[in-house]
């Protein structure tokens, strides 16, 4: 792929070397090329990675805030860990596979292809300190990814490779009220780190940490029939990146953005159909519709603003778990999300977003005093549309989850 693709680029940095053009128009046009390759932890792009905290994966998360035969349910709803007994561990061991692909509507030789393999570990405890009082923690690795497209691609000058990992510990409290009835809460601390690049200029790895809370409340009616409600806070990372390039960018040598985690809200139901089989479902609301814009701030006057104009996301998830046997249990489920951007003119390289829909199905067995829960999931990110920056095509994604869970 030629650089010719993204003209108003490299032309424009030749230009500045040949006829000294003002600061603030080379602001200007380094910031086009940076600002496609700023990621969020959006589920959509595959760097959330929900997978990693999930109590229930085989059902793909459905359920997730009322399933009490996991620690990691803490995570989703503290309030859980009232009915978890006297102490529960669960230990998530996963892995992934992450493949996106690029289709250039106006040249073959713009297509591209991006693909990461990366492990992932997270740990949850609960434990009763009195009749009434569980504490918890969780430490879970909640979102990351390292993709690379090359520089031969459309988007090259925008987009070659990011790398995202983030990090989160997560004590909480529950307080059973009565034998129906339970609440939580919890704070959470947040590790992240970014490190980017284009064909042009690099934005070297910063660290940030974030602070919010999750708060959840349990109702058991009867044995047969649980619902929880739990909302997880905005958390807000802010990065400082020094900008290399093997071009004189003059004074710009530093980037500063954010990227924003949303507000979540869970709703969890689970109904014991027989003694063999729950059906469970759960309610998602992710709160992206305050997400207008991205600031990517040179340390001139401003910043530059690149818009984004994402709606507010909704997940439904629906799953069954069955008990075949004294020694085995199997699980389906299915989940599907809606696309927070639709318009082809708003969408960027660096997260091309859409409908998602999850595939999921799982097993668990006994090991002497440990449960081992075994799941595969097949995430499809769909195909979206993209008409922007010169680059006019089609993303195509997916990711494969495969993972085991112990509890003791």
């Amino acid at each position: 792929m030629s650089t010719n693709r993204l003209p108003s680029i490299t032309s424009a940095v030749s230009t500045k070397q040949s006829s000294n053009l003002s600061l603030s128009r080379l602001a200007m046009m380094t910031s086009v090329a940076l600002a496609s390759s700023l990621p969020t932890m959006a589920s959509a792009s595959g760097l959330f990675l929900q997978e990693a905290v999930t109590a229930n994966a085989g059902v793909a998360g459905a359920g997730d805030g009322v399933y009490t035969e996991s620690a990691a349910a803490l995570w989703t709803n503290p309030a859980t860990m009232s009915f978890m007994g006297e102490s529960l561990t669960t230990i998530n061991v996963m892995a992934f596979d992450l493949k996106m692909k690029y289709i250039d509507d106006d040249d073959p030789a713009g297509n591209g292809e991006g693909q990461s393999y990366l492990p992932s570990i997270s740990i949850f405890h609960a434990h009763q300190v009195s009749e009434k009082v569980h504490l918890g923690l969780a430490l879970g690795a909640a979102g990351g990814s390292s993709l690379s497209y090359g520089d031969d691609w459309a988007g090259a000058n925008a987009l070659d490779s990011i790398t995202l990992n983030v990090i989160v510990l997560n004590p909480s409290i529950s307080y059973k009220i009565n034998d129906q009835w339970s609440v939580g809460g919890g704070v959470q601390f947040s590790w992240a780190a970014l490190e980017q690049t284009t064909k042009l200029l690099t934005a070297e790895q910063d660290t940030d940490w974030a602070y919010g809370y999750n708060l959840g409340v349990m109702y058991r009616p009867t044995e047969a029939l649980d619902f929880g409600l739990s909302y997880r806070s905005k958390s807000e990372h802010k990065f400082d990146m020094d900008v290399k390039s093997g071009m004189d960018l003059g004074i710009i040598n530093q980037l500063s953005t954010e990227i924003d985690v949303p507000e979540i809200v869970d709703f969890s139901a689970r109904y014991g159909f027989s003694e063999q089989l729950n059906l469970l479902t759960s309610i998602q609301y992710h709160r992206w519709s305050h997400w207008d814009e991205t600031i990517l701030d040179f340390g001139l006057a401003g910043g530059v603003p690149i818009e984004r104009d994402w709606d507010d996301v909704w997940k439904f998830a629906i799953g069954a778990d069955y008990k075949l046997n004294s020694d085995w249990r199997l699980k389906a489920g299915f989940s599907y999300e809606t696309s927070p951007q639709d318009d082809p003119s708003k969408q960027w390289v660096d997260l091309p977003v859409g409908e998602q829909y999850r595939y999921s199905v799982g097993a668990s067995t006994n090991w002497d005093d440990v449960v081992v829960d075994f799941f595969y999931e097949y995430a499809d990110l769909g195909e979206v549309d993209m008409d922007r920056l010169s680059v006019n095509g089609t993303f195509d994604g997916r990711i494969h989850f495969v993972g085991v869970n112990f509890t003791i």
